[in-house]
């Protein structure tokens, strides 16, 4: 299947066209939760980002990039909990706007920053960062290989690289192939064993991988009502015919990421 990935400019302009889409279903956090029966008041996607904090040996003063950052909830509870300086890169306008004003209600201004960068187009000198984030982003990029090069150019000798990103399981038929296309707007996802891959071809030490497919499964499954619960607000703004659009893709997604896709969590080290 020729790939379908999409550009970075085209990208930024799907998030910045469709960011109150994801508002309306994802909040703050553009990523999935963890889950945890035990402490059920927690919001599972604010657990998520607080068990990468846990993964991610950071200190106060340290100097982190997250790529991908999104509306900049993660970097700013990345910053918030560990002290240390967070940089957000996003190709989306819109969300570096979100994330600035975010940090200033939160009086992070000083500490957590946010610009528009694609990872494969950085101007950080080399060794400019003591860890680097990627957190359900990588997925969109073509040329992952190129893109963990990157990442371990700006990262200094002994310094953490934590990926957090969804997998394929198995080899897709053409009908999930196409929902993977219209939901995520990319052809193909690596498998763990091509992160394992890509990291060491790059220079990585592979420090630990997370098999967090059961969180996945469990936010997956929770599409679905959610969309029906919100359906409404899709309506008032999009209209009904693209939130009858907008609701059969997601069914496709939602029986994508239940049943066929994987999710993992690797953290690897600069030597």
């Amino acid at each position: 299947m020729t790939d379908r990935s999409m550009t970075a400019e085209e990208v930024g302009e799907f998030y910045d066209d469709r960011g109150w889409l994801y508002e309306i279903f994802m909040g703050q956090n553009l990523h999935i939760g963890w889950w945890d029966d035990a402490d059920p008041d927690v919001d599972p996607k604010d657990r998520m980002t607080d068990v990468l904090i846990g993964k991610t040996p950071v200190r106060r003063g340290d100097q982190v990039l997250d790529v991908g950052c999104g509306k900049g909830r993660p970097a700013l509870r990345l910053a918030a909990a560990t002290g240390a300086a967070v940089t957000g890169i996003t190709v989306s306008e819109e969300q570096v706007a979100a994330g600035t004003e975010a940090a200033a209600a939160e009086g992070l201004s000083a500490q957590v920053e946010f610009a528009c960068v694609d990872v494969m187009d950085m101007s950080f000198p080399p060794g400019s960062f003591d860890a680097v984030w990627a957190v359900e982003t990588l997925m969109y990029l073509p040329d992952r290989r190129a893109a963990l090069q990157s990442l371990f150019e700006v990262l200094r000798p002994g310094g953490h690289l934590l990926i957090s990103d969804y997998v394929e399981l198995e080899p897709l038929d053409e009908r999930m192939r196409e929902v993977l296309v219209e939901g995520f707007t990319v052809s193909s996802l690596p498998t763990a064993e091509d992160y394992r891959g890509f990291l060491a071809d790059t220079g990585f030490e592979l420090a630990e991988l997370t098999d967090a497919t059961p969180h996945l499964q469990r936010s997956a499954a929770r599409i679905e009502d959610i969309v029906a619960e919100k359906y409404h607000l899709v309506v008032e703004k999009g209209g009904a015919e693209f939130a009858e659009e907008f609701r059969t893709m997601i069914s496709g997604v939602s029986t994508l990421e239940r049943d066929h896709l994987g999710y993992t969590i690797a953290l690897a080290r600069k030597p």
